[in-house]
């Protein structure tokens, strides 16, 4: 039988999820996050030209990431090929088989692994509501 404190309803989320979509969400809307690293090298080499911080792409207000953000994000990295993808183009949500597989291999379990499901569900939520909207925009 299943503790009482885990069947209250909203117990794993706690409002932490939309933080972690809204930063994940600007995270995958980015033009180019791989030439970010580059800009920061330059200001750290030539800190005097003050017009190279404003090259680098500021999250909005509520997408900061926080550090517990990684752990979610290094797992959905992993898993974000563990999916069936359709014939013309779509792609389903992570398996829950990867996902439990994902959990067990690094000994998440418990109340942990709930949170775990909830985190990488909405982030995975986020990728494909990314996805479908790329897709839409695509010409035929």
């Amino acid at each position: 039988m299943r503790r009482p404190c885990r069947q209250a309803s909203r117990r794993v989320r706690q409002g932490r999820s939309k933080k972690l979509r809204s930063a994940f969400r600007w995270q995958i809307s980015r033009k180019a996050p791989e030439q970010e690293e580059w800009i920061k090298d330059l200001i750290k080499a030539y800190p005097s030209e003050r017009w190279l911080e404003r090259a680098v792409e500021k999250p909005p207000a509520g997408a900061e990431p926080e550090a517990w953000h990684s752990f979610y994000l290094r797992a959905w990295e992993v898993l974000r090929f563990d999916r069936q993808y359709g014939a013309y183009g779509g792609e389903t949500p992570i398996s829950f088989m990867a996902l439990d597989t994902y959990a067990r291999r690094y000994g998440i379990e418990g109340e942990a692994f709930d949170r775990f499901l909830a985190f990488m569900s909405a982030l995975d939520d986020e990728w494909l509501d990314h996805a479908a909207q790329q897709q839409k925009s695509q010409p035929d």
